[in-house]
């Protein structure tokens, strides 16, 4: 028989495992996005999207043994919202792809975890604590060594105009993925496959009229459409299983800990396949926000240990 305790510590450990796969995974959609240049980002997003809802609509058949369309109809609001700031979190990261560097971009996506501890104090009541504020502080650093400061190093597509345009859709992209978060945290269990699945329909619907409204042919080429079915309906439909699967039996703390796989490794291998670089001062800078994300995550698990130590040292009367 196996030790109760021995059994937990191997499923925390494997849940971690998924979670760090499921970043490494996730980061090599970088390849077929960079790989996909003939494409404007709605022509890449909307093939993307079908690959991706097609892939969660067989998931979300099988876990639920209903037609993915009647679980959609079911959605909740905080599901829609979900849905909503998924979507524009999708087009917004492709589209600061297409014109920035994949660090910088990578890098201020990470924002996202305190971009969440901080919208969670006017819509959650959560408060912030003194460590999570000096996290914030250190982010706030690091986005302006990364965008302020030029240390005549060669950097691809991030200088003038353009760099400032990835950038704003970086931190774009960041934000509405704070709102995802939060809305995941206010949705029903029940809904969050049907709301992917509805991600990847409103994502190929919002494209498509897009494509009519630009007067854009719906794709580039042949070649970029197996990229991008292949990166929603194999690399991140995967990945997000993976990452799925381990937050069942991982705190959310160290889910976003590991999560950071994706941000670390996606300039790795743009600058392995492609020989993209980048400068000392976005690498600095953005050391700094994945600094202050461990600081935040760290603040958020004092502050839940201290909240549960009352109940653990209760003894019966």
């Amino acid at each position: 028989m196996r030790h109760p305790r021995l059994f937990r510590r191997r499923t925390y450990w494997a849940g971690c495992g998924l979670v760090i796969i499921g970043g490494l995974v996730l980061s090599l959609g970088i390849l077929c996005l960079r790989a996909a240049s003939a494409s404007d980002a709605w022509q890449y997003l909307f093939w993307r999207g079908i690959g991706f809802g097609c892939a969660l609509s067989f998931l979300a058949a099988w876990r639920h043994a209903s037609n993915p369309l009647t679980q959609i109809r079911s959605l909740g609001a905080f599901a829609w919202i979900s849905v909503a700031a998924l979507v524009a979190s999708q087009v917004l990261f492709v589209a600061a792809i297409k014109s920035g560097s994949t660090a910088e971009v990578f890098f201020l996506m990470s924002l996202a975890p305190l971009m969440a501890a901080i919208l969670a104090r006017p819509l959650l009541g959560e408060r912030i604590g003194l460590f999570g504020i000096l996290a914030i502080a250190v982010a706030l650093g690091g986005v302006a060594l990364m965008s302020g400061l030029s240390l005549n190093v060669e950097i691809i597509g991030s200088s003038g105009e353009d760099g400032w345009l990835a950038r704003a859709l970086a931190l774009g992209t960041a934000f509405t993925f704070a709102v995802y978060l939060l809305a995941t945290r206010g949705a029903r269990s029940q809904d969050l496959d049907a709301a992917l699945v509805a991600v990847g329909i409103v994502t190929a619907l919002v494209c498509a009229i897009a494509l009519l409204w630009l007067g854009l042919p719906i794709a580039a080429s042949l070649n970029d459409v197996a990229l991008a079915l292949l990166h929603g309906g194999v690399i991140l439909a995967l990945g997000l299983v993976l990452l799925a699967r381990g937050s069942r039996v991982i705190p959310g703390v160290t889910l976003v800990m590991l999560a950071q796989t994706e941000t670390v490794a996606a300039p790795i291998w743009t600058y392995l396949a492609l020989n993209e670089t980048t400068t000392l001062a976005v690498i600095v800078g953005g050391g700094l926000i994945l600094i202050a994300v461990l600081m935040q995550a760290s603040d958020q698990a004092r502050r839940e240990a201290g909240h549960a130590a009352p109940g653990t040292t209760e003894r019966p009367a």
